[in-house]
C-alpha cells in the first residue's frame, strides 16, 4: 500500500491497511502536491470572499425579509422602512409586533433550509471528494452559492418594483443547501489542509483558515451599515455576489487539487458516480468502521465535544437582547463589541496557536482544552456584569477561546487515512449544523423564564455547557495518552 495514502504520522493495524488497500482507492496526497510551484496558492482569498459576501448581506437579508413582510401584511411603504431600526414611534412598534411574528417564520424555515438540506447532501459530496477531488466539490459548492445570490439579487432588486413574497427568499436557498451548503465547503477546505500538511503545521494552517473564516464574515456584517449608507440593499447584494463570483474564479483558475484519482473515468462518469449508492456505502463504512487503539471512540467523543461546545455558544439575539436591556448598549455600540470579540478569535487561531502549538510544543488536544477554560471563565464573567466594560474585560482576558475546533480537526485529520477525511469532516459538520436549531430555542426560553429575576443567567447556563465539554475533552485526552502507551503499540 501506498504510504501517501495515509495521513502522515498515523498509525494504522495490519487489517486496517487491508480494508483500506481492498477499496480500490488509490489517492496521490501530499507528497506530490507540495513538489509543485503552485503550493502557495491555497483556499484562503476564495474562503474569505465567500465569508465576507455572507457577512454583508446577512443582516440586511433579515431586514429585507421584515419589509417585505410589512408590505405584504398591507401596511404603508414608508412604515415597513422605520421596522429594524432605532425608531420607537408607537405606530411604529405597533406595525413591528404584527409583521414580526411572520418574517420570523421565514427567518426560521430559512435556517432550517440551511442546516437540514446540507446535512444530507454533505454526505454524499464528502464521500465524493474523497474519491474525486476537493476542488471539483468546493467549485460545485461555490456555483450552488452563486445562484443562490443570482436569485436574491433579482429579488431584491424586483422589489422596488413591484411587491415581493418574502416566501421567494426561502425558496432563493435550495441551489446552495442540495450541495451540501456550508458544511460540505467546511469539510472539504479542511480536508484540503489535511492533505497538504504534515503533523508539525497543520494545526497552524487550519488555524489560519479558520482567521480568515472569522474576518471575512465579521468584516462583512461590521461594513453592510456604511455601505448601506453609500448605495442601497440591491447594491448591498450585488457587491455579495461579486465577491462569491470572484472567489470562485480565483479558485478555478488557481487553485490546484490535493488529491489525484486514479479511478478511470473521465468527469463525466465522475459526475454520474455522485449519485451512486456506492458513496453512501463509503460513508457508513468510514462512521462505523473498527478502527484499532481506541481511534473510533476517540472520533465520536471529538464530535460529541464539538456538538456541546456549538450548543454552548448559544443564541447571539439573546446576548444582543441582554446588552440592550441590561447594559444600555444600542446596535451600533453591541457591533463594536463583536467586533472586538471577533478580532481576538482571530488573534487565537493565528497567534495563540503558533504560541502553544509550535513554541511551548503542546499538543492539539491541550490547546482545545486552554480553549474550552476560556470559554469557561469568559461566560462566568459575563453572568456577573452589570455593565459594558465587564463585557469586555471578560473577553479580553480570555483571548485564547476558539480554538478547540481547529485543534480537533488537526487531531481527526491525524488518526484517520486521508481517504475518509473528508467524509468524516462532512459526517461531523452536517450533525454540528443542526445544532444551532436546538440551542436558539433553549436559550431563548430561558432567558425569558431568567430575566424577571437575573438577565445574565443565561451565561452560567452557557459556562455549565462548557463544563460539560471540558468533561468529555478530559476523556478524549485519556485515550489518547492510553493509545500512546507503548506496550498497545505491540
Amino acid at each position: 500500500m501506498d504510504e501517501t495514502t495515509f495521513s502522515s504520522g498515523s498509525m494504522y493495524s495490519s487489517g486496517e491497511e487491508e480494508i483500506l488497500a481492498s477499496e480500490g482507492l488509490r489517492l496521490s496526497r501530499s507528497a506530490r502536491w507540495r513538489e509543485r510551484s503552485s503550493r502557495h496558492v491555497n483556499f484562503e482569498p476564495a474562503v474569505f470572499l465567500f465569508c465576507f459576501a455572507l457577512g454583508l448581506s446577512e443582516i440586511e437579508l433579515s431586514h429585507q425579509i421584515i419589509y417585505q413582510t410589512c408590505c405584504v401584511q398591507g401596511f404603508q411603504r414608508n412604515d415597513c422602512m422605520l421596522l429594524g431600526t432605532d425608531a420607537n414611534l408607537p405606530g411604529v412598534q405597533e406595525i413591528e409586533a404584527q409583521v414580526k411574528p411572520a418574517a420570523a417564520s421565514v427567518n426560521t424555515v430559512i435556517i432550517a433550509i440551511k442546516t437540514v438540506i446540507p446535512a444530507f447532501g454533505a454526505l454524499v459530496m464528502g464521500a465524493w471528494s474523497d474519491r474525486y477531488g476537493r476542488k471539483p466539490v468546493v467549485v460545485i459548492a461555490g456555483c450552488g452559492l452563486l445562484l443562490t445570490y443570482f436569485a436574491l439579487t433579482g429579488l431584491n432588486f424586483l422589489s422596488s418594483f413591484v411587491q415581493i413574497n418574502p416566501w421567494y427568499y426561502v425558496l432563493a436557498y435550495i441551489p446552495f443547501s442540495i450541495p451540501g451548503g456550508m458544511a460540505v465547503l467546511g469539510a472539504t477546505i479542511y480536508a484540503f489542509i489535511s492533505d497538504v500538511s504534515n503533523d508539525q503545521n497543520r494545526t497552524i494552517k487550519m488555524g489560519f483558515m479558520k482567521a480568515c473564516i472569522v474576518a471575512g464574515t465579521t468584516l462583512g456584517s461590521f461594513s453592510c451599515r456604511y455601505i448601506l449608507e453609500w448605495t442601497s440593499t440591491t447594491a448591498v447584494f450585488v457587491m455579495a455576489t461579486i465577491c462569491i463570483l470572484l472567489g470562485l474564479t480565483y479558485i478555478v483558475l488557481f487553485v490546484e487539487d490535493s488529491i489525484i484519482s486514479s479511478a478511470d473515468g473521465d468527469l463525466g462518469s465522475s459526475l454520474d458516480a455522485m449519485f451512486s449508492f456506492g458513496l453512501i456505502t463509503d460513508l457508513t463504512q468510514a462512521a462505523v468502521r473498527k478502527r484499532s487503539r481506541f481511534v473510533w471512540l476517540i472520533l465520536w467523543l471529538i464530535v460529541g465535544f464539538a456538538v456541546v461546545v456549538e450548543f454552548g455558544a448559544g443564541s447571539n439575539i439573546v446576548t444582543y437582547t441582554f446588552a440592550h436591556r441590561k447594559l444600555e448598549w444600542s446596535r451600533k455600540q453591541y457591533s463594536y463589541f463583536l467586533l472586538t470579540e471577533s478580532g481576538l478569535n482571530i488573534f487565537a487561531n493565528v497567534f495563540g496557536i503558533i504560541l502553544l502549538n509550535k513554541f511551548f510544543d503542546w499538543p492539539d488536544s491541550l490547546v482545545a482544552l486552554v480553549s474550552v477554560i476560556s470559554h469557561i471563565i469568559c461566560s462566568t464573567i459575563k453572568g456577573f456584569a452589570t455593565v459594558g466594560w465587564q463585557f469586555y474585560m471578560a473577553t479580553g482576558l480570555t483571548i485564547f477561546k476558539g480554538m478547540e475546533e481547529v485543534a480537533l480537526l488537526s487531531v481527526c485529520a491525524y488518526l484517520l487515512p486521508s481517504n475518509d477525511i473528508a467524509k468524516f469532516y462532512a459526517l461531523a459538520m452536517s450533525i454540528i449544523g443542526l445544532v444551532p436549531l436546538g440551542s436558539e430555542s433553549l436559550f431563548s426560553y430561558f432567558y425569558q423564564e431568567t430575566a424577571g429575576s437575573d438577565p445574565g443567567m443565561y451565561n452560567f447556563l452557557r459556562a455549565g455547557i462548557y463544563g460539560a465539554g471540558l468533561f468529555v475533552l478530559a476523556i478524549i485526552q485519556w485515550l489518547m495518552n492510553k493509545r500512546n502507551q507503548p506496550e498497545l503499540l505491540l
